[in-house]
């Protein structure tokens, strides 16, 4: 047995309500954070919706909207922490207290969680293991958040399901933990077919048309980034590059990957694995340097996003 966490029971009163969530708080909430011109009116009324139906307030970080992808690839996903299905598991007035623990290594690595209600004479116990919860790239090996912290993922995952089992009136229908989403989605949804490039050509004659897949003759070929920086200003890429330029120029295509992947390590708390891991295939699929320095801009952007979120006291 290892890593034994026990949390035991508060005091609470369970006939506290969960706030209501106006709506104009999470329109506010978009614009801060810069994803209002990035959703589209569905997305955003989706994301609405489930932050007033579940009263999460994105200002406290209870929920989060990610847009990752472009054109017929493009996904979009509301996200909870599993702190959220701490907070309203206690706020029911019938947590009895609950303990989390590792057992084993490798892929034999299992969390268990244990759990008491006031009402049950029994203690709800579930277990994860990590052969079945570890998110893998397209290559098969773990993503880089599962890759740095195998336990404490696991330990999410197998805390949030065992929520959701032990309090389903509570907890039922509220968006899932970034661990628990599936990564395959990410990395085989995102990745454009060869025949859309991800990057301006450098023949300065427009190149003839290629044939399209027939998956992407719906408008993929929509999506593709303007002929150059000066166009962006007036074209409307799925992902926007605003204040675009380049900052190193003398730097080679591999130096600049290499520069883009230190910067998500350094900057690992602003995104989920499946962000990291889209940002670094479409940096890796770019033809050329401008496809590169586009990813970094854009995840700049990501990161001056979330720090806003996180200096904004209530």
């Amino acid at each position: 047995m290892q890593n034994v966490t026990s949390f035991p029971v508060h005091n609470r009163d369970p006939s506290t309500s969960i706030p209501e969530i106006p709506k104009q708080t999470i329109h506010d909430y978009l614009a801060a954070t810069g994803l209002s011109p990035e959703l589209t009116e569905a997305e955003c009324n989706q994301f609405v919706s489930v932050c007033q139906a579940f009263g999460l307030n994105p200002w406290k970080r209870e929920v989060y909207a990610t847009v990752y992808g472009e054109g017929d690839y493009r996904r979009f996903s509301v996200i909870t922490g599993y702190e959220v299905y701490l907070k309203r598991a206690d706020r029911s007035g019938k947590l009895d207290g609950w303990s989390s623990r590792i057992e084993g290594t490798g892929d034999s690595m299992k969390a268990i969680v244990e759990i008491n209600r006031k009402d049950w004479s029994k203690p709800l116990v579930h277990e994860v293991y990590f052969s079945e919860a570890v998110q893998k790239k397209k290559d098969g090996t773990p993503t880089s958040f599962w890759s740095k912290m195998p336990r404490f993922q696991l330990k999410k995952v197998c805390i949030s399901q065992a929520f959701r089992l032990c309090f389903p009136d509570e907890l039922g229908g509220l968006p899932y933990d970034a661990s628990e989403l599936p990564e395959a989605e990410a990395l085989s949804s995102v990745t454009p077919a060869p025949a859309v490039p991800l990057s301006p050509p450098t023949s300065a004659a427009t190149p003839a048309p290629e044939p399209a897949a027939p998956e992407e003759a719906s408008g993929a070929r929509n999506e593709l980034p303007p002929a150059s920086p000066e166009a962006a200003s007036s074209e409307a890429p799925t992902i926007r590059f605003l204040g675009y330029q380049d900052p190193y120029p003398d730097e080679p295509q591999s130096a600049l990957y290499d520069r883009l992947s230190v910067y998500l390590d350094d900057n690992a708390s602003a995104f989920t694995d499946r962000h990291h891991d889209w940002i670094l295939a479409k940096a890796q699929a770019s033809r050329d340097r401008h496809g590169v320095l586009k990813m970094l801009s854009y995840s700049e952007k990501v990161v001056r996003n979330a720090s806003a979120v996180a200096g904004v006291s209530l």
